[in-house]
């Protein structure tokens, strides 16, 4: 919001990792990294809006039992159910935001829609429908987010992607392309909104327990995990102390990607 404006104590140090008095939409809340994201970021003090990326009643489900967990916590919070990837969705629930919690201040792209297919089994349609949910919903949830931010002059804009848009896995190519797409909008982003006193960073997250397509077969888990250094893979609730940092006043971390993958991306 633009009128936040800290009063240190002097008696006591302030914690700068302390959202408190800022407003963050999640949007892909209903998913697990979504929901780790929302509920770190309300532990931390922010209030908030819990959105969905596709709209369908398990996802009004789903995020209603987001935004009820968050309640619990005794945060001020909204949930919306949008598509992502439609622009006039997008603006309306930016607009709720920003109406009904006075402002935004911090805007969370957890959109994932894993696929796994060859390449030759991928239809013009397919790709369309995994490009609009992993690559065009970031991008129209980031325009209609820093429309707003500009005018506050300040803003937090952290994109949630796949290890895979750095690691080739076979059978992943559509769902792969879109995650490093957003990559590389993530760096593009950071020099065109920086002297809006907006930052853009991306958290770059290995395949984690429970991931649709991936992490929610046992067999596939333990042939993952095997692979992996850590010999496990990445926790959901993992992703919110990394996005806590990213959403505080570290003004000059951005356009850059922090890996949250066990170093898998760290062998050559």
């Amino acid at each position: 919001m633009s009128d936040f404006v800290p009063t240190p104590n002097p008696e006591e140090p302030q914690d700068p990792f302390l959202l408190k008095g800022r407003v963050a939409l999640v949007v892909g809340a209903g998913d697990p990294l979504g929901r780790a994201a929302a509920v770190a970021l309300e532990e931390a003090g922010a209030d908030g809006a819990v959105a969905s990326l596709r709209a369908g009643p398990q996802e009004v489900v789903r995020v209603n039992s987001v935004a009820n967990e968050i309640w619990s916590l005794g945060r001020a919070n909204v949930a919306i159910t949008l598509d992502a990837s439609d622009a006039n969705s997008v603006d309306a629930a930016v607009a709720r935001t920003t109406s009904e919690l006075g402002g935004l201040d911090i805007l969370i792209n957890a959109a994932d829609l894993p696929v796994a297919a060859p390449l030759d089994e991928l239809t013009p349609e397919d790709w369309h429908a995994i490009l609009a949910a992993n690559l065009l919903a970031p991008a129209m949830t980031a325009r209609a987010a820093a429309r707003v931010m500009t005018i506050n002059g300040y803003g937090r804009i952290i994109n949630l992607v796949s290890v895979l848009a750095a690691r080739g896995v076979a059978n992943t190519s559509s769902y792969a392309a879109a995650h490093a797409g957003v990559l590389a909008m993530t760096r593009s982003l950071s020099q065109e909104l920086a002297r809006s006193g907006i930052t853009v960073n991306a958290l770059q997250v290995g395949i984690y327990e429970g991931q649709h397509g991936f992490g929610d077969d046992p067999e596939t888990v333990r042939q993952v995990a095997r692979m992996l250094p850590a010999k496990a893979l990445v926790k959901p609730e993992d992703v919110g102390p990394a996005v806590v940092a990213l959403a505080a006043d570290s003004g000059f971390i951005t356009g850059e990607t922090i890996a949250l993958d066990g170093a898998a991306t760290a062998r050559v």
